[in-house]
């Protein structure tokens, strides 16, 4: 597991919490990975950055479908920071990264809501997309066909057009 982040060496800092409940983390299981455990402790402290180091490398070792939706957990964070930081091309940028990824697990994935993750997400960082010009909008749809080309390998039953809209 990572050392813990040292936020004032890194240049990251979460923004105040604001103890507005953005998703309820699941109940994990006594044999649920330290990463895994840690990622939805910081996430209910609202480190959202550091819910990002906390997966990171599991994510970098995971392969097949397992290591798209741990990126995907990683990307519902780094939306939430992004959009805390004022960051709104980045919020709606990794919204849509983690919208994309967590599609082939929805509605449930190893006893989380995933449905209800990407929706309290998108609620937290909605302010943030509705700011994007047209051209921002482009390029999103842009990344979306990149990442469904990356992922259709690793989900050969998935079909990305048809999933629903986001």
């Amino acid at each position: 597991m990572s050392e813990p982040l040292d936020e004032a060496a890194s240049g990251h800092r979460d923004a105040p919490p604001t103890a507005k409940p953005i998703f309820s983390p699941p109940l994990l299981p006594n044999d649920a990975s330290p990463e895994l455990t840690e990622f939805w402790r910081l996430w209910n402290e609202e480190k959202f950055f550091e819910c990002h180091e906390a997966l990171e490398e599991l994510w970098r070792k995971t392969t097949g479908p397992q290591r798209w939706f741990l990126n995907g957990l990683i990307n519902c964070a780094v939306a939430i920071y992004q959009h805390r930081r004022g960051n709104s091309e980045g919020a709606a940028r990794q919204l849509l990264r983690a919208q994309v990824k967590l599609q082939p697990f929805c509605p449930r994935h190893n006893d989380l809501n995933v449905d209800e993750l990407l929706e309290g997400v998108a609620r937290e960082v909605e302010l943030s997309c509705v700011a994007l010009s047209e051209s921002q909008r482009t390029r999103l749809e842009s990344l979306q066909k990149s990442i469904e080309a990356r992922m259709a390998p690793d989900f050969p039953d998935f079909d990305f057009d048809t999933s629903q809209e986001r």
